[in-house]
C-alpha cells in the first residue's frame, strides 16, 4: 500500500496542524469559511480537530460581511463549501441564490435538531445558541434586574450602555425597548427615544465588545444588553465575578450562529454533508456548547448547566422578524441617526 504523507490544515486563529498518517491517494479537502477569534478557536476544537483525519480541512477567516461579498464574486466558481453566518446575515445570502438547501437523506442528524434552530427552508441550521438579554454587576445594582424597561431605572442612570448601530445585537435591543413602549421595530420611535436616554445619560453606546467589558472592569457601567454565552464567560474571569446575566420577563432574543451548505461548491457537496453531520452530532454538540456555554441545536446533547440556567430554548426566545429588518435596514438606520443620534 502506498503511504502518504498527508497534511491536515486545521486552522481557526491557532494554526494547527498535523503530519504523518498514511491516507489514500484521492483524500477530500473541504473548504470551510468561519470567524476568527475564540468562536473560530473553539469550531476547530470541536469540529475540525474531531472531523474524519483523512479529509484536509482548510478554515479562512472572515467575518459576515466579508465572507459574503467574497461569495458574491466568485458566484461562477465557488471557494468555499461550507460557510457560517448569524441569523440576520443568512437569509440575505440564501436570497442571493448561493446556498443549497440541507437534505436530511445526506445528513441523518437533522433528525435529532430541534427545529426552532433550522433557517427558513432550510437553507441553514445553528450549531449551538445562546440568546441575548441583560448583563449587570451585582456589586453595584442591589435590585435586580427584571425587564427591558429597568435599563431606564432612575437608580441605574448613568451607568447604563448598549450595542450601537453598527452591531448586529442592536436590532434586537431597539425592539425590545420599543416594546416596552407598544412599538416594536417595525414601529421603533419610542424605542429610539429610549436608546437616546441611554446614549446621552451615560458614556455612550459601545460599537465592540471590548469597549463594553473595559467599562464593565472599571464600573464606568454597571448595565447593558449582552449576549448569554458571552456573558457566562465573562462571568469567569476573577475581576467580574460579581456579573449577572438575566432573560428578561418580556423575553430575551434568539442569537445562533448557523452553518450552511455552498451552492455548487468545489467538493460537490459530498464531504460538505459529512462535515455538517458531523457538527450535529451529539459529541461535536456538546464540547462546542461546553465550550462557549451556548445551548446545543441537537436535542440528545447535554445542555451545560449554566447556559440552561440562563437561556430559555429557541422556541421560547423571541425573534424579530429578519426579513423586514434586512428590506428596511437603511431605512431603520436613518432613522436612528435622526432620532438617537441627533
Amino acid at each position: 500500500m502506498n503511504q502518504l504523507i498527508h497534511s491536515i490544515c486545521r486552522s481557526a486563529g491557532l494554526g494547527v496542524v498535523l503530519t504523518g498518517a498514511a491516507f489514500a491517494v484521492h483524500a477530500e479537502t473541504l473548504n470551510f469559511s468561519g470567524y476568527p477569534g475564540t468562536i473560530g478557536a473553539n469550531m476547530n476544537k470541536a469540529f475540525i480537530e474531531t472531523f474524519d483525519k483523512g479529509t484536509t480541512v482548510k478554515y479562512v477567516e472572515s467575518w459576515d460581511s466579508a465572507r459574503f461579498t467574497r461569495m458574491q464574486a466568485n458566484r461562477a466558481h465557488p471557494k468555499e463549501d461550507v460557510v457560517t453566518f448569524t441569523d440576520l446575515t443568512l437569509p440575505l445570502v440564501a436570497a442571493a441564490g448561493l446556498l443549497d438547501p440541507l437534505n436530511a437523506k445526506e445528513i441523518p442528524e437533522l433528525a435529532d435538531i430541534d427545529p426552532a434552530v433550522l433557517a427558513k427552508g432550510n437553507t441553514g441550521v445553528a450549531y449551538g445558541y445562546g440568546c441575548q438579554g441583560i448583563l449587570y454587576n451585582a456589586k453595584y445594582v442591589k435590585k435586580p434586574i427584571t425587564s427591558w424597561s429597568d435599563l431606564l431605572r432612575d437608580d441605574l442612570k448613568g451607568h447604563v450602555s448598549a450595542p450601537n448601530v453598527a452591531y448586529s445585537m442592536v436590532f434586537n435591543v431597539l425592539d425590545a425597548l420599543a416594546r416596552t413602549q407598544g412599538g416594536s421595530i417595525e414601529n421603533p420611535q419610542k424605542g429610539m427615544e429610549l436608546y437616546r436616554q441611554i446614549r446621552t445619560s451615560g458614556p455612550g453606546l459601545w460599537d465592540s465588545e471590548n469597549i463594553a467589558v473595559g467599562w464593565l472592569k472599571t464600573g464606568e457601567i454597571w448595565v447593558t444588553p449582552y449576549h448569554s454565552g458571552n456573558a457566562l464567560t465573562l462571568a469567569t474571569d476573577p475581576d467580574l465575578k460579581d456579573l449577572r446575566f438575566v432573560a428578561p420577563k418580556e423575553g430575551a432574543y434568539y442569537a445562533p450562529l448557523l452553518l450552511a451548505k455552498v451552492k455548487n461548491g468545489p467538493d460537490g457537496g459530498k464531504v460538505a454533508d459529512k462535515f455538517i453531520n458531523h457538527a450535529l452530532s451529539v459529541p461535536s454538540q456538546e464540547m462546542y456548547a461546553q465550550l462557549n456555554h451556548l445551548r446545543p441545536a441537537n436535542t440528545k446533547a447535554k445542555v451545560p448547566a449554566d447556559a440552561e440556567a440562563a437561556c430559555p430554548t429557541a422556541s421560547k426566545l423571541n425573534k424579530i422578524d429578519v426579513d423586514y429588518m434586512n428590506q428596511n435596514r437603511s431605512k431603520i438606520i436613518d432613522q436612528w441617526n435622526q432620532v438617537v443620534n441627533r
